[in-house]
């Protein structure tokens, strides 16, 4: 089965509060055994380690988190897709409407394999998230934690993402799903 994903953005209100819950609930989880394991203090001290002017610094690591997200969509999809980067589409929107200022959505430029599209909208909040606050948690690394709720904050869309394919597993509601693929294979 191949999934050809929908790129326009149709927010309903369950979606939008999935899109928010499930990242809030992950970070307040994560960063709740992060201090009960070593300390608020200790998370504190995540600025220190970025250098003399970490507090701004922090500025620089987030949006290098988020710009590290779409890369790691596009190197997914590229990759678990079988195809090359020219096979991924990024659109970009400045003032698209609601609170966002920019939107920016990086999508398989074509039909995709159903698990190659739903590993590639996960594997930001893997690489970006749980493996830096699993980092965190083993380490104690204040700014292994910083990254990894940022990272975790920052999959609120790929939540509903995934949930759109897993519903629409043999259905073309908001994506246009096909069966090309051999009977069999998915």
């Amino acid at each position: 089965m191949y999934a050809d994903p929908d790129p326009e953005c149709d927010d309903d209100a369950v979606g939008t509060a999935r899109a928010v819950a499930v990242p809030v609930a992950a970070t307040t989880a994560a960063f709740a055994a992060y201090v009960g394991l070593y300390g608020l203090d200790s998370y504190l001290g995540y600025a220190d380690l970025l250098g003399p002017r970490g507090e701004w610094v922090q500025f620089l690591v987030m949006a290098g988190v988020v710009a590290a997200h779409g890369a790691v969509h596009a190197a997914g999809y590229a990759v678990l897709g079988g195809g090359s980067r020219r096979d991924v589409t990024v659109d970009f929107e400045a003032f698209p409407g609601g609170f966002e200022p920019v939107r920016v959505a990086v999508s398989p430029g074509g039909p995709i394999r159903r698990s190659a599209y739903l590993a590639g909208l996960v594997a930001p909040g893997v690489v970006l998230g749980v493996v830096p606050v699993a980092w965190a948690l083993a380490s104690g690394n204040p700014l292994a934690m910083f990254v990894g709720a940022v990272g975790l904050l920052v999959s609120g869309s790929d939540v509903s993402g995934v949930i759109d394919v897993v519903r629409a597993a043999d259905s073309s509601r908001s994506l246009a799903v096909t069966s090309t693929a051999p009977d069999g294979e998915r």
